[in-house]
C-alpha cells in the first residue's frame, strides 16, 4: 500500500467551470486525471487531496464531483483550498459523503492521521507575501493555529505508533497554499509552528503554470514540495514505495 498526493482537481461535473480557459494543460483534463490516477494508485492506496477539490459553491452542487472522485481507486484524503466554497464544518461533510456512500472520502481538519506508514495532517493554510492586507493577517495567524492543533494531534498519533511499534512514522503536512512564494521569505507563523515539530517535508498546490526556477524548494531547512495537479501534468504523486 502506497501513498500518493495530488492538490487541485478543480473539477466542475456539476457546474459550467471549464477549465480550458486556463491554457491546453487542461484540455480534456478530466480524462487525463482519471487514466493517470487509475494507472498510478492501486485500490489499497492512499491519496491526499489538499484543496481546490471541486469549484461547486454549495456541498450538494459539488455531489457529481465528489462522486466521480469516490469512484477513483484508493482511499482519498481531503484537506480544503481556498476555491472549495462548499467546505463545511468536518461532522456536516463525513455526513454527507456517510450518506451518498462515498466510502472513499475523508476529511482532515485541526487533526491528523495515520496511513500507508505516516502520520499526515494540514491545513488550508494562507498566502504569505511582502504586501498583506490586514484580514490576510488574521486569516493567516488563524491558519497558524490550525496548524498548531493538527501537529499536536500529529506528535501523538507519531509517539503512539513509536510506543507500539518502536519506530516513529514521519510526520507529513499538507497545505492548500504554499508557504511562500518568496525566494526571501516573510515571516511566516505556520513556519514557525512547522518547526517546533518533527517535520522535514511539506506538500502544497495553489500555483499553476509556475516556472521550476522560480519555486521555493526549500523553506527554513523544510523541503517544499509543489503537487498541484497540473504541475505534475495530472499524474498522482506517490510519496511511498
Amino acid at each position: 500500500m502506497a501513498l500518493f498526493a495530488m492538490a487541485d482537481l478543480h473539477l466542475s461535473l456539476g457546474c459550467d467551470k471549464p477549465m480550458d480557459v486556463f491554457g491546453g494543460q487542461w484540455v480534456d483534463y478530466v480524462k487525463k486525471l482519471d487514466e493517470y490516477w487509475n494507472y498510478m494508485v492501486d485500490p489499497d492506496d492512499t491519496v491526499v487531496v489538499p484543496g481546490d477539490i471541486s469549484w461547486a459553491m454549495k456541498l450538494e452542487e459539488g455531489e457529481p464531483d465528489f462522486k466521480h472522485i469516490n469512484e477513483l481507486n484508493g482511499k482519498k484524503i481531503f484537506i480544503r483550498g481556498n476555491h472549495d466554497y462548499w467546505w463545511n464544518t468536518p461532522s456536516k461533510l463525513r455526513k454527507f459523503f456517510s450518506e451518498k456512500k462515498f466510502d472513499s472520502i475523508s476529511v482532515l481538519q485541526n487533526e491528523a492521521v495515520f496511513a500507508e506508514g505516516f502520520v499526515i495532517c494540514g491545513s488550508r493554510g494562507w498566502l504569505c507575501e511582502n504586501k498583506m492586507s490586514e484580514e490576510d493577517i488574521k486569516i493567516l495567524n488563524r491558519e497558524a493555529e490550525r496548524m498548531q492543533l493538527a501537529l499536536k494531534d500529529a506528535k501523538r498519533l507519531r509517539d503512539e505508533k513509536e510506543a507500539e511499534t518502536g519506530i516513529a512514522p514521519e510526520i507529513l503536512v499538507f497545505m492548500h497554499y504554499p508557504l511562500t512564494q518568496l525566494q526571501v521569505v516573510r515571516s511566516n507563523p505556520i513556519v514557525e509552528v512547522i518547526k517546533n515539530y518533527d517535520v522535514s517535508r511539506v506538500f502544497y498546490g495553489h500555483l499553476h503554470c509556475y516556472p521550476e526556477s522560480r519555486l521555493v524548494k526549500n523553506v527554513s531547512g523544510l523541503e517544499h514540495i509543489l503537487i498541484s495537479s497540473d504541475h505534475l501534468r495530472f499524474t498522482p504523486y506517490r510519496i511511498s514505495q
